[in-house]
């Protein structure tokens, strides 16, 4: 019987605390020392499975980006007509990952990747693949008639992404409500597409 693997379990527990940490003190407040107390560790012995607190926080972007991406595919999956998938894609991308704190975790490090290039990656790799998500759901929306954008398909599904990008801020700092915000984006969507989309849960 194989052995577990310990050092892939304590790598995971460390992210953990790191996860617990960030969405508590915000990127500030991620220090090695507040990731190695949160582990129940010294930072020293933290240091033997990551080699820095920049590969911690570089593995914490990426594990969020990648459930962040998984609630929208999801979120999409259960819905039927175009219309309804791009609702359901527009809601999931702009408060999807409110509830498991993976909005925030992204929000809290993105200004490290004015620095650091490797989470500016992932920052750009995030936006790409909500795009193909979104370029997906046009696409069929224009096969089936449904949807008639006034410009490239590219073009809208970039703009809803930078609308989420930024108000979902406004979420996170209590200035617009959930429902706010994802209204807001649905008008957008429906004038670049001339389609009448329907609210979360409706039948158009």
């Amino acid at each position: 019987m194989p052995r577990p693997n310990r050092k892939a379990e304590r790598r995971l527990a460390i992210l953990d605390a790191a996860r617990r940490v960030a969405v508590r003190e915000g990127a500030e407040g991620t220090t090695l020392r507040a990731v190695a107390t949160a582990a129940d560790m010294e930072p020293s012995a933290v240091l033997y499975y990551f080699t820095g607190l920049s590969e911690i926080v570089r593995e914490l972007v990426y594990a969020a980006s990648d459930r962040f991406i998984d609630t929208i595919s999801r979120a999409v999956a259960e819905a039927s007509t175009p219309g309804q998938r791009l609702t359901a894609a527009i809601e999931a991308g702009s408060t999807g990952g409110l509830e498991g704190d993976e909005s925030r975790i992204l929000y809290e490090f993105w200004p490290a990747g004015l620095r650091d290039e490797s989470l500016n990656d992932a920052d750009h790799a995030l936006d790409r693949r909500q795009v193909e998500i979104y370029v997906g759901i046009l696409d069929d929306g224009v096969a089936a008639g449904v949807f008639h954008p006034r410009i490239q398909v590219t073009e809208v599904a970039w703009a809803l992404v930078a609308l989420e990008d930024g108000l979902v801020m406004d979420i996170l700092a209590g200035t617009k409500t959930h429902g706010e915000v994802t209204a807001l984006i649905r008008s957008v969507a429906a004038a670049l597409l001339d389609v009448s989309l329907p609210a979360p849960g409706g039948d158009a």
